[in-house]
């Protein structure tokens, strides 16, 4: 079990402190029990369901443009804090920002017991941490993957010391991904009074647009979905134009260069691919 981890967790149930004993978290208090899977304490069982994900490499120059830009909007945010902060990044899954805050007092928190995470917990069920315990919670390309996002928000926002920040990227216009669990897409309107929700003030907001991914994600439909359905020379057409326009798409996508980052307020375009959003705690 990573080093100081109860230092912020407490019994999920009744709120009082755990201790390690017997390959378990104990309770002494109301006698609840946490299992101990490898050294990482298991709160609540995977959901059914959930394909665990690969290892993947992980970069700013890695990846399609929609995960580098989380990796350079994130780089910026960790380098705001100051070297005693302390990171939780729920939803870590295979650590794949985790090179990001390597050295820092970080934590991994997933629904899953990869061997990248320090504590397994469906935070929308059940808390096991303490009030006010950490100066940034990240939270990247999760939020999309949560049924009850109030529930998860509204416990996010107590684990937050005051004028600490929730750090999060979100995708909008991207297909649907880790089925079954993935449930929602929000706007930028939505996003703005999710936070305020729960008493978290919306201090920075972005959206990432990058029209030649959104073009990828056409023609793929195209190519999978729809003209396997034709037959003949209707089919034939198509491939044949649809490797045209893949052509252009690609030499359009070098001329004009990887997405941009806009706010939502300001961009002509209304189809970003996702967003990226700080809210802080007030202080």
């Amino acid at each position: 079990m990573k080093q100081r981890i109860l230092d912020f967790l407490c019994c999920d149930l009744c709120k009082n402190d755990l201790a390690e004993t017997d390959g378990a978290l104990r309770c002494a208090h109301c006698g609840r029990n946490v299992p101990l899977q490898n050294g990482i304490p298991i709160f609540t069982p995977p959901p059914p369901g959930l394909q665990p994900s690969e290892k993947l490499r992980r970069g700013p120059d890695i990846g399609t443009p929609w995960r580098q830009a989380n990796w350079r909007f994130l780089a910026q945010q960790v380098a705001t804090l100051v070297p005693e902060a302390t990171i939780l990044d729920v939803g870590a899954g295979r650590g794949d920002f985790a090179d990001l805050y390597q050295g820092l007092d970080s934590w991994a928190l997933d629904v899953y017991p990869y061997p990248e995470v320090d504590i397994v917990c469906d935070l929308t069920q059940s808390n096991p941490f303490r009030q006010g315990c950490f100066d940034a919670i990240l939270l990247m390309n999760v939020l999309e993957h949560v049924y009850d996002s109030h529930a998860l928000l509204a416990s996010l926002a107590g684990m937050l010391k005051p004028g600490g920040s929730l750090v999060v990227a979100i995708p909008f216009l991207v297909k649907m991904h880790q089925e079954p669990l993935d449930y929602v897409r929000y706007t930028h309107y939505a996003l703005e009074r999710l936070g305020a929700d729960h008493g978290l003030e919306l201090a920075h907001l972005e959206g990432f647009y990058d029209p030649i991914s959104l073009l990828g994600e056409g023609s793929g439909n195209l190519k999978w979905a729809v003209l396997p359905e034709e037959r003949g020379l209707r089919r034939y057409a198509g491939r044949l134009l649809l490797a045209g326009i893949e052509t252009l798409a690609s030499a359009l996508g070098r001329v004009i260069g990887p997405g941009r980052v806009r706010s939502p307020e300001t961009a002509r375009s209304h189809a970003p691919t996702g967003y990226h959003v700080v809210y802080r705690k007030p202080a």
